[in-house]
Order: C-alpha cells, then sequence, then structure tokens
C-alpha cells in the first residue's frame, strides 16, 4: 500500500466532560435569566451554549490531511500468533498537524493496542529539510482465530484547544491479513502405504535405504536434507543426495466436509458447531500439511461448493471439469494453510462429493491414502463413502462429531474410524488413529 493524498472522514463529534459541564451551566444560566429577568445570565448561558457547539464544527470541518502506508512483517500468520504492524503517517497539508491520539482500528478476532499520543507532524512544505513532516510507529495485533481480516484504516482522536469536543477521524485505508490455522507437527516419519496392513497404519522412516535410495546424485536447490547421501558426499567430495524418481509425488486425498447441514434453532447451538468446524479445519491443515511435507501431492473434495484455491485437477491423466483442488510438494502446504484461512461451512449444492472422489480415486492404478474429516454433512451421502474402500489405502475417518449411525455404517465396510471432540488437538486424534512415527531398523 502506498502512501497519497486523502482527505479523512470524521465521525460526530461528542462532548467531553468539560463540554458537558458548560453545557449544564449554560442551560442553568438560561433559567435563571428567565427566573429573575437578568439579562447578564441570559447573555452568560448563551455564551455556554454556543462554546461547544463552536468547538464541534471547529474540529469537524479542521480535518488533518494525513497519509498512512500500512506494511506487515508477514502478510500471513498463524492463529495465536502476533503481526507485527509498521505505520508511516505523513502530513500532507502546509499546515502543522494538531495533537492527536491514534490507534489501528482492528476487527472483532483480532486484538490491538489502544489509543496512544502521536507526535506533532510538521508542514509538508517543510519536508525536503528536515522530515518533520513523517512520523513511523509500529504495534502488534494478537490473533485469535483463523481468517481474513482487514487492519485499519487509523483512528486519529482529536480534542478542542479548550477540551470541549472530541472527534476521530479515519485515516487511509485497511489491509488485509491472513490469520491460517495452526498446523500441528505430527510427526517426522514418512507415510508407507506398503506395509499398512489392517487397521494399523504406520508411518514408517527407513534408517537404511532401500535399494532404489541408494542411487545417489548430485544436490539439487530445493532438495530436502533429510535426502542427503552422506557416503555418496564424501565419496565425490560433493554434496550428494539419494534418487527419489522411483518413489516421487505419490497422491493422497482428503474429503472435507463442509456442509453447514441442517440450521440451528438457537445461539448457543451454532457456537457448538462453528467450535467444531474450527477444530476439523485445524486437523485437515495439520494432516494435509504433513502429507504435503512427505512428497505427497494433495487432492482435497469438499462436500459444499468449491472453496479451496489450489490448483485445479490432479493426478496422470488429470481431472479437468471436476470441483476439486491439488496441492504440490514442496510449496503445497502454504498454499494449503492460506485456502484454509477463509474457509467456512455453506449450504450443501448439487455436487455429489462422494462421486467426484470416486472418479479421481479411479483414475490411480493402486490404492492410495484418503482422509475424511466430517462434521454436519448429511449421513446418506456420506455413507456412500464406503464404496470407496477398495481404492484406498488406508481409508480413515475422523468423526468431529458424535455421529454413531454414520459410524457404524462406515467401519462396517472396514473403515477406520476416530470420533473427535471439539477442541481436541490433531496430534491426538492422529494417536487415535493409529498412525505413528517411528523408526524401523532392518539387518
Amino acid at each position: 500500500m502506498t502512501g497519497r493524498r486523502v482527505g479523512t472522514a470524521a465521525q460526530r463529534p461528542r462532548p467531553t466532560w468539560r463540554g458537558v459541564g458548560l453545557g449544564v451551566a449554560g442551560v442553568i444560566a438560561m433559567f435563571g435569566a428567565a427566573w429573575f429577568g437578568r439579562v447578564d445570565l441570559l447573555v452568560l448561558g448563551l455564551v455556554l451554549l454556543l462554546l461547544p457547539l463552536a468547538a464541534a464544527i471547529a474540529i469537524t470541518v479542521d480535518r488533518p490531511w494525513i497519509s498512512v502506508t500500512r506494511t506487515f512483517e508477514s502478510d500471513v500468520v498463524s492463529a495465536g500468533d502476533t503481526a507485527r504492524v509498521t505505520l508511516t503517517l505523513r502530513n500532507e497539508s502546509n499546515r502543522r498537524a494538531p495533537g492527536v491520539r491514534w490507534r489501528d482500528a482492528c476487527p472483532p478476532g483480532l486484538l490491538g493496542p489502544g489509543f496512544a499520543p502521536l507526535r506533532t507532524l510538521g508542514e509538508h512544505a517543510r519536508a525536503s529539510r528536515d522530515r518533520s513532516d513523517t512520523v513511523v510507529v509500529q504495534h502488534t495485533v494478537t490473533t485469535s482465530g483463523r481468517g481474513v481480516y482487514r487492519v485499519g484504516p487509523v483512528l486519529l482522536e482529536r480534542t478542542d484547544p479548550f477540551g470541549l469536543m472530541r472527534c476521530v477521524y479515519a485515516v487511509g485505508t485497511a489491509k488485509p491479513l491472513i490469520v491460517v490455522p495452526r498446523a500441528a507437527d505430527l510427526g517426522a516419519g514418512e507415510f508407507d502405504v506398503s506395509r499398512s496392513e489392517g487397521y494399523e497404519h504406520e508411518l514408517v522412516k527407513h534408517s537404511i535405504p532401500n535399494a532404489d535410495e541408494l542411487i545417489a546424485r548430485e544436490y539439487r536447490p530445493g532438495d530436502p536434507m533429510r535426502r542427503v547421501h552422506w557416503r555418496a558426499t564424501a565419496r565425490h567430495d560433493k554434496l550428494m543426495v539419494r534418487q527419489e524418481e522411483p518413489r516421487s509425488n505419490p497422491e493422497t486425498w482428503m474429503l472435507l466436509d463442509t456442509d453447514l447441514g441442517r440450521p440451528v434453532s438457537h445461539h448457543q447451538g451454532r457456537e457448538r458447531v462453528n467450535e467444531r468446524f474450527e477444530t476439523a479445519v485445524e486437523l485437515a491443515a495439520s494432516i494435509g500439511a504433513h502429507l504435503i511435507d512427505q512428497g505427497y501431492v494433495l487432492g482435497i473434495a469438499e462436500t459444499a461448493p468449491l472453496q479451496l484455491s489450489g490448483r485445479p485437477g490432479i493426478g496422470r491423466a488429470g481431472l479437468a471439469g471436476l470441483p476439486v483442488s491439488a496441492y504440490d510438494p514442496p510449496g503445497g502446504g502454504h498454499s494449503l494453510l492460506t485456502s484454509l484461512a477463509a474457509l467456512q461451512q455453506l449450504p450443501r449444492d448439487s455436487t455429489d462429493a462422494v462421486s467426484v472422489l470416486s472418479a479421481a480415486l479411479r483414475r490411480n492404478p493402486q490404492a492410495v491414502p484418503v482422509f475424511l474429516v466430517i462434521v454436519d454433512g448429511d449421513d446418506d451421502e456420506l455413507a456412500g463413502l464406503a464404496g470407496l474402500r477398495p481404492l484406498c489405502d488406508p481409508l480413515v475417518a475422523f468423526l468431529v462429531a458424535r455421529r454413531p449411525e454414520l459410524r457404524e455404517r462406515l467401519e462396517r465396510y472396514g473403515i477406520t474410524c476416530v470420533d473427535v471432540a471439539a477442541g481436541e488437538s490433531p496430534e491426538s486424534a492422529w494417536r487415535k488413529a493409529g498412525i505413528r512415527s517411528q523408526v524401523t531398523h532392518h539387518v
């Protein structure tokens, strides 16, 4: 955002306690003049009543001309973290700016500092010599939950010289701050589908590489350091990494339930729905970021209209036209979290999420890992996921709600179901699914 000459919109002036006192004294003087027939009390009452009015007109008309440049230390932060904001305020008028107090307007969900004094800004015409017309201030904003928040404008609070009236001016414009869900660390092991059998799925990190991994090549920028082949590095006297082509970019899928479900009639029920959905989004963010970090291409289908903005289509054959999003390593994790920042529950449309996921899975020559994150979706539609069991290895359903009937129908087809309570950590849900990180030694 660049600084520019802006006119500030003033809020309605409000009297201070001193202004209220003068007004009350003026009214009393007017009554006294009528009661006692005193002209001097009439004049005094008029003066006392007109002073606050004149002060209100003066601070409304005499608005500051100030430009604002707002920058964030990072435009994307995780929920619960603080964002550092730098503001550059410049007086664009040829007169010295009046003394004011300032604060940055923050929407609900963000907590910023209150009003603080602002150094007096000099005339704009003298800026070329001493820069006295510019001041740089910083503050921090505390985030609570994910979302896309518009921070700003800057609010300037000013009183007249006699302290009778107060007025607040809005300076500049707002700038979006993206607060992404926090992705929990689910372990450093590698997800090895070929070793998952039954309901026990392991994340295996081989301590001794297999034959494919013994093929070394020269290091390229962007290669993960965990792939460094130290014996080959010592032998060639340059950094070498294990060949990854035989295992490059495997696919995995997630079904994210964004269906609003049946409407809730009272306020407390809606709060519970929101809390469960936030738990589901945090769980999806953690699982998705973990899988992408392990080298998987992650495809996501939604039960409501598509909201995520990943790369459209996925798979070697491509899925052009299907309402899905894909996220590729290594930068897909960041893109996923950014997309999830603004995700919300929507009424279901005509899209059949189960059919979309089925079409995606049938493009693969072998079974792939699939994770279901279910909140308020329709039981009958979601029960159709049971027919996808032969195409998935593993198939894990996280139920962020009490859905006993749906759970029974899914488990009947061998789907691993995990009940997740509102507010439960992703690490806990991941452990309950029987998915763990470990180091397997081969002899």
